[in-house]
């Protein structure tokens, strides 16, 4: 496939929290995606307060990682005055874009700040003539539909020089672009304001209307079976595609899930992507790079929204996981680890990295010591922080792993 020299093509990676976002960071994403404790998508996980907002982009603009801040959710009547109120708050954060779904959101958000605007996915953007729309809004760049297609891709492309983005990895909605009301129905917890209890993952049994009480199982693996559950994206072998097809942008879904996921995941695809456009061979690469995500938690993978239905069957979606993260290096120099499950003596870990100039860094090691107040001890506590001696040194970031 023919180089492109012509674009920059930027990887975007979810921060959860602060150190999630420093994880992302490290390795190798262009720019960041994170919300604030309003009027965002995930009003469940722990999002930002001011001060860590201010703190994060200066963080990540240190280390010259660009910053798209959330205000995603869809707006009641109510929410418009605390929109304007909290905007009035952030608008001296020095953000490169603003991530919105809403037409409200973006009228309140051109009224107090001038910034770039960034359409999210939930808006279901199919065809170029919606993306003509929006561009003449004031969107600069359009995260298209997860539905789209490839060719439809490449049709949109030769109408529009709006920036294209689209979501490469993570957990998809079995409802169109997200937009789903089974959460609001069944816990009350709207979806669309950032407050899904995920009911598509819940474990379902049948019942037929003249037997109630009288459940059976719907079996496709050991713990259950969750009928409404999509797979998981995964579109590592088809960048290419993509990026001759006109995207500018490659996005990770993942802000809930563990700092090892995000820095992996972001490892991999930055590898992708620059083994790509600096000419590199993706097939050199291609098993090292399924491996590895392979050895992230995820559901099985797909590598669009309606591949898995093309025989229609249903082989379940059973949640894998193939590693256990155990922690990562804080403080190289003295041999400091922040442990997230139990570290013993004599285990033996994978030790990850981030992948610089096409050489991958992992190693294994083994642990020969754990000091505690100058004393040997043979475990390490989740959630401290402990000198960890390996056979082999340690630098910074290097993250560990466990494989089950």
């Amino acid at each position: 496939m023919a180089l492109k020299t012509d674009k920059n093509i930027e990887l975007v990676a979810p921060a959860g929290n602060l150190e999630k976002l420093k994880a992302a960071v490290h390795y190798g994403a262009h720019a960041v995606y994170f919300g604030g404790q309003q009027f965002n998508l995930r009003a469940t996980t722990k999002n930002f307060s001011i001060p860590e907002i201010e703190q994060a982009v200066e963080y990540a603009h240190t280390h010259k990682v660009r910053v798209i801040f959330l205000l995603n959710a869809f707006l009641h009547e109510s929410d418009i005055p605390l929109v304007t109120k909290y905007l009035q708050h952030i608008q001296h954060i020095p953000f490169d874009a603003i991530m919105i779904s809403d037409p409200g959101m973006a009228l309140l958000v051109q009224e107090h700040i001038n910034i770039p605007l960034h359409l999210s996915t939930q808006m279901s953007t199919l065809n170029h003539l919606a993306v003509s729309f929006w561009a003449k809004q004031g969107i600069s760049r359009i995260v298209l539909a997860r539905e789209t297609t490839l060719e439809e891709i490449q049709h949109i492309r030769q109408h529009t020089d709006i920036e294209l983005e689209i979501f490469c990895h993570g957990a998809l909605c079995i409802s169109y672009s997200g937009r789903c009301l089974l959460s609001r129905y069944l816990s009350g917890r709207d979806a669309n304001q950032g407050n899904c209890s995920h009911p598509c993952r819940w474990k379902y049994s049948l019942v037929e209307e003249k037997r109630p009480g009288n459940y059976l199982d719907i079996v496709e693996y050991a713990h259950g079976t969750e009928i409404l559950s999509s797979k998981d994206l995964c579109l590592i072998n088809k960048i290419p595609d993509y990026i001759n097809a006109g995207v500018n942008a490659f996005k990770i879904e993942g802000r809930m899930k563990s700092l090892y996921y995000t820095a992996n995941v972001t490892r991999i695809y930055r590898h992708a992507i620059d083994t790509f456009l600096q000419g590199g061979d993706s097939n050199q690469y291609s098993d090292f790079w399924r491996k590895e995500l392979e050895l992230v938690s995820h559901r099985p993978y797909t590598e669009d929204l309606f591949n898995e239905f093309t025989h229609q069957s249903f082989d379940g979606v059973p949640y894998i996981k193939k590693t256990l993260f155990m922690g990562y290096c804080i403080d190289s120099t003295h041999n400091l680890v922040k442990v997230f499950n139990p570290i013993y003596k004599g285990d033996s870990f994978d030790a990850i990295y981030p992948i610089a100039n096409n050489h991958i860094y992992d190693v294994s090691v083994k642990v020969i010591d754990i000091i505690a107040d100058n004393t040997s001890v043979q475990m390490a506590q989740p959630n401290t922080v402990a000198t960890i001696i390996f056979d082999k040194p340690l630098q910074q970031w290097a993250i560990l792993r466990k494989q089950l």
